[in-house]
């Protein structure tokens, strides 16, 4: 049996898919080993990612190559790493609330924007589209089920919506009116659950079936090395 480098990772891939699967007779050392070496190459990995795609072509390169008032404006981003290495230090923890707050206002404002313009938008163009009778008189034969699509489409969408809405009256009498919501906005967010409760399955069903063929994989890799092994003897 001829031993090379890729027999040796192949021997490497099965002991780690043993040592992950070993956490089906509880916590051991093997899993913890396996866990916190995957950790580790996650973390190495992403550092040097950053390094190569984000700081040295957008930071560090600009600083070298760039002219003083580039140099000047780069920085800011530079004071706001220094303070989070700073803030590593005992004693020195406030000074990173500065850095951290701007990171924390600049994810927000991402993702509300990204929910906005990429998600509850577009959702709203398709919506008004879809009522268009150019587009349910398209295929004749599939009219109907082009009309039902898209009431359930406008109805899932504001059900949705008025699930996630909280408020309350303007001039609230009692405790109990605090709570309460408009029977109109109360009805649409049950019809809201039963949507929001088939796409959460939907998405669920989807992540069980990846697992599920990632486990197959690996026990198919596990039956095909030891097959190879006994066959090499």
């Amino acid at each position: 049996m001829t031993f090379s480098y890729e027999i040796l990772w192949i021997v490497f891939s099965f002991l780690l898919t043993l040592m992950v699967l070993s956490y089906l007779l509880g916590d051991n050392i093997f899993f913890r080993f396996a866990s916190h070496l995957f950790i580790g190459v996650m973390a190495g990995y992403v550092v040097l990612l950053i390094s190569n795609q984000i700081l040295w072509p957008y930071l560090v390169r600009p600083i070298v190559n760039g002219t003083l008032p580039g140099v000047l404006w780069l920085g800011i981003p530079v004071v706001l790493i220094f303070m989070l290495v700073l803030s590593q230090f005992k004693g020195l923890t406030w000074i990173g609330s500065l850095p951290l707050a701007y990171m924390a206002g600049l994810a927000a404002a991402i993702a509300v924007g990204g929910a906005v313009f990429g998600t509850l938008l577009p959702q709203s163009r398709a919506i008004v589209d879809s009522f268009d009778p150019a587009m349910w008189y398209a295929v004749p034969n599939q009219t109907w089920f082009r009309i039902l699509d898209a009431v359930l489409m406008l109805v899932g969408t504001v059900g949705t919506l008025s699930y996630f809405h909280f408020g309350r009256k303007r001039k609230s009498m009692t405790e109990e009116d605090l709570e309460k919501r408009p029977a109109i906005l109360e009805g649409l967010s049950k019809v809201g659950q039963v949507f929001i409760g088939i796409s959460l399955g939907a998405v669920f069903a989807g992540v069980f079936s990846s697992s599920l063929l990632a486990l197959i994989d690996r026990l198919l890799f596990i039956g095909q090395f030891i097959n190879n092994l006994f066959r090499s003897f």
